[in-house]
């Protein structure tokens, strides 16, 4: 069994980690954001085109895909960026730009296939309740909230449980399954800690965007090295796939 995680504590290393580059994190979350601000735009352009059908067919298809790459490699990117600049900080380096900036394919890679798991299972369970709650509604129409009610609490169960599933497949290098079994592994014993835990997150990043959305960049850096700190708290602080070598070569 984990190890009770300490909330309190975890929250004060992670804004001290936060605190050793604090201009680096919030810039390379803005130059991150910015990226992915850019990739929405191109995919706006495409939806309008669709709507008014001022390009050809394959014109608009090209910038929708063009769109929805780069909005996914730079979300790949500023994750594992933030990712590693947090590890350095938790471990008390203080990280430089290439830490963040660093290009790893092979860990983009991970992460993307964990990602579309997580995807893949959240939609097995909304069309599950969907479609048992369209075939309860036939009996009565009043029976088609409990399932429901019943996939919004397996979805916010899945949320609590991978957490964790970043760094599992970046610095452990588990396969994404293996990483979804581990993290429930982890966390099902202390769930509603971790539920605490991870409201606790959002409130965090909430704040940050009501401080006119500049907290934000902020907010968003803090919570993932409280993730980090609280992951190797419940795993390990090794970095076993040496996400982190060589980054500072050359």
């Amino acid at each position: 069994m984990a190890a009770a995680l300490p909330v309190g504590a975890i929250i004060k290393t992670g804004w001290l980690a936060f605190s050793r580059a604090p201009f680096l994190f919030v810039g390379f979350t803005l130059l991150g954001g910015s990226v992915n601000l850019i990739s929405q735009f191109i995919q706006d352009i495409s939806s309008k085109n669709i709507q008014d059908g001022s390009l050809p067919a394959g014109a608009w298809v090209f910038t929708f895909i063009l769109g929805f790459c780069l909005n996914v490699l730079a979300s790949l990117w500023m994750n594992l960026g933030l990712f590693r600049g947090a590890w350095r900080a938790v471990g008390g380096d203080v990280p430089n730009f290439k830490d963040f900036a660093h290009w790893d394919p092979k860990a983009m890679y991970r992460l993307f296939l964990m990602t579309l798991l997580i995807v893949i299972v959240n939609i097995i369970v909304l069309a599950i309740a969907a479609l048992t709650g369209g075939l309860l509604s036939l009996i009565r129409l009043e029976l088609l909230f409990f399932p429901l009610i019943a996939g919004v609490l397996a979805l916010i169960y899945l949320a609590v449980t991978q957490m964790f599933n970043l760094p599992l497949v970046v610095a452990r290098g588990d396969s994404p399954v293996r990483a979804f079994k581990e993290g429930r592994n982890y966390i099902d014993p202390q769930f509603w800690r971790m539920l605490g835990f991870g409201l606790l997150l959002i409130l965090i990043t909430l704040v940050g965007l009501l401080l006119c959305g500049i907290g934000i960049l902020v907010a968003v850096p803090v919570v993932v090295c409280c993730l980090v700190v609280a992951y190797q708290h419940l795993f390990d602080q090794e970095d076993r796939t040496g996400f982190l070598a060589n980054i500072r070569q050359g």
